[in-house]
């Protein structure tokens, strides 16, 4: 009986020691690779484009200097959307600055009026040097990057007229670059009656009672309205090259 006890006990310490040994080689196995079923696939318009080997500052000098302009391919349409629909009405409209198509439900056009001309570019020139000067007073970057047209495009958006405010008869037209005033006593007939010329951008007005207010947004605004800009801003503190900064808004700076 002693003897089968003790052969019992020394098959039991053996198995221990079998389990304690199977135990050990598994945790020295490299984990398993969890299945990628079901796993979110990498967005391919954020893979890191960099040349192999490439170093952080590398990849950062080559993220810096990639051209933001660059023609990219159109993304593809929401679920239910179709494109373009050629029996809309207003497929076939010609584009236009004051001769456009018109196509129009439940409203009438009455009139026209165009923007005064202190409120225009005055210049359809790309290379014109009024193009490159309201953009350096807009404060955009990578401005030689930018194709020519689009150069054209964004100094004549200084001048875009934005919101509308009423008051009795008048009707207060916000403008990127100031605010007019028209009479609008006989709607066919609208007449300007004053323009503030005051750049700034986005220009939403508002009316209360005999004040009225004017927000803007961009860096060529200031608090005289002066159409010359800003002086240039002192460079950046070691660290901070990368950091947007916008001037603030001042009322007497040097011309530009």
């Amino acid at each position: 009986m002693n003897q089968v006890s003790l052969v019992a006990f020394r098959v039991a310490v053996a198995a221990m020691l079998l389990c304690s040994g199977v135990r050990r080689i598994r945790a020295q196995e490299p984990a398993a690779v969890p299945p990628t079923q079901g796993a979110p696939k990498q967005d391919s318009s954020k893979q890191d484009t960099a040349k192999p080997g490439a170093t952080k500052d590398e990849k950062g000098d080559e993220e810096e200097n990639e051209n933001p302009f660059a023609p990219q391919p159109a993304p593809s349409l929401p679920p239910g959307m179709t494109g373009s629909d050629v029996g809309d009405p207003r497929f076939k409209l010609m584009p236009g600055l004051y001769d456009a198509g018109e196509s129009s439900m439940g409203m009438k056009h009455l009139q026209l009026v165009k923007k005064p001309d202190a409120f225009q570019l005055g210049s359809a020139d790309a290379d014109d040097p009024k193009v490159q000067k309201m953009i350096a007073q807009l404060g955009i970057g990578a401005a030689a990057k930018m194709p020519k047209p689009l150069q054209l495009v964004i100094a004549q958006l200084a001048f875009a007229n934005s919101d509308l405010a009423f008051q009795g008869n008048h009707l207060f037209q916000g403008n990127f670059y100031g605010v007019n005033i028209y009479d609008i006593s006989n709607p066919a007939n609208t007449t300007l009656l004053t323009s503030l010329v005051c750049p700034g951008g986005q220009g939403d007005v508002s009316v209360y009672k005999n004040l009225l207010f004017m927000s803007v947004e961009m860096p060529n605004g200031r608090l005289d309205c002066g159409v010359q800009g800003f002086a240039p801003e002192p460079p950046p503190a070691a660290g901070h090259e990368k950091e947007r900064r916008l001037p603030a808004a001042q009322k007497t700076v040097s011309a530009a």
